[in-house]
């Protein structure tokens, strides 16, 4: 059958519990203040970021990881491992992807890198479900296949208090063009395509969290089993009791509370909110 490592990125936002699993490897990304840089849960944690943010005269820089880092991760883990495979940050927000890609191609080996087309709780549920379904004894195309369902099936809705820095990252996709209307309201925002893109725009933050969750409702009521994120920046307590509503509410979901660290914190800012959820096809991972 043959041992399976996985590769993911820090965008994920795995707990230091789920990123020590044996034969999982984590490859930061980096944030830079000007011409420091820090490695995405290496150098510099989620609570130091956001400070540090809040007193930036100047929005921080992210940077991918290079070839040669992804490379040597896949010849360390190749020695013990049969196969790697690599879930990572969408290709529509990051180079990351394409640096794997081009890794696996410098290493001998047999390395599949997989665009997430999304990211945080979006990589990570996926990435977690394919390491279970391995130490079940799943083959490599069984979870090729798995992932490529979970992530067929994705839905991924957010209320950020400010478009302002997805405007200066440059990550809004089409929600771009309306810029200049949305700066006095609280957008919804989702993922088309592997970009973020405008959802729904509403008038109040409330009305946007109601809206969010209308949708969400519709998917939940069909009885089919969900596996769900609640991802937050900044807002630990609401994300906690967004959860506890949830699973009360919906017998038929499973759900974890996820953070977005530094990288993505620098895109969205503070005060983020989402749902990112898929179809729970595998027993056995809460």
């Amino acid at each position: 059958m043959g041992k399976i490592a996985f590769v993911t990125d820090s965008t994920a936002y795995l707990t230091p519990e789920q990123a020590g699993q044996d034969g999982l490897e984590v490859v930061p990304l980096t944030v830079l203040f000007g011409s420091e840089s820090f490695r995405e849960g290496v150098d510099l944690t989620t609570e130091a970021f956001f400070t540090r943010l809040a007193q930036a005269d100047k929005l921080p820089t992210t940077s991918q990881p290079t070839p040669g880092e992804f490379a040597a991760v896949f010849e360390r883990l190749l020695k013990e491992y049969d196969s790697v495979l690599c879930l990572l940050l969408s290709s529509g927000l990051s180079g990351t992807f394409h640096s794997a890609e081009m890794a696996a191609r410098m290493v001998d080996g047999d390395v599949t890198v997989v665009d997430s087309q999304i990211a945080s709780y979006g990589i990570a549920g996926p990435l977690l479900d394919g390491i279970a379904l391995a130490r079940q004894g799943g083959t490599k195309e069984d979870v090729l296949d798995l992932w490529r369902r979970e992530l067929t099936d994705m839905h991924a809705y957010f209320v950020i208090d400010t478009l302002e820095y997805l405007h200066k990252g440059g990550r809004i996709g089409g929600a771009a063009a309306a810029f200049g209307a949305l700066l006095q309201i609280k957008p919804i925002l989702t993922m088309r395509e592997g970009k973020i893109d405008l959802f729904e725009k509403v008038r109040t933050h409330r009305r946007a969290m109601e809206r969010m969750l209308a949708q969400f409702d519709r998917d939940a009521q069909a009885g089919r089993p969900l596996q769900v994120g609640v991802v937050h920046s900044q807002r630990l307590a609401d994300a906690e009791k967004l959860r506890a509503d949830l699973v009360q509410r919906y017998p038929n979901i499973e759900a974890e509370v996820s953070e977005l660290g530094p990288v993505i914190g620098t895109h969205t800012g503070p005060g983020v909110l989402a749902l990112v959820y898929y179809p729970r096809l595998l027993e056995g991972r809460t």
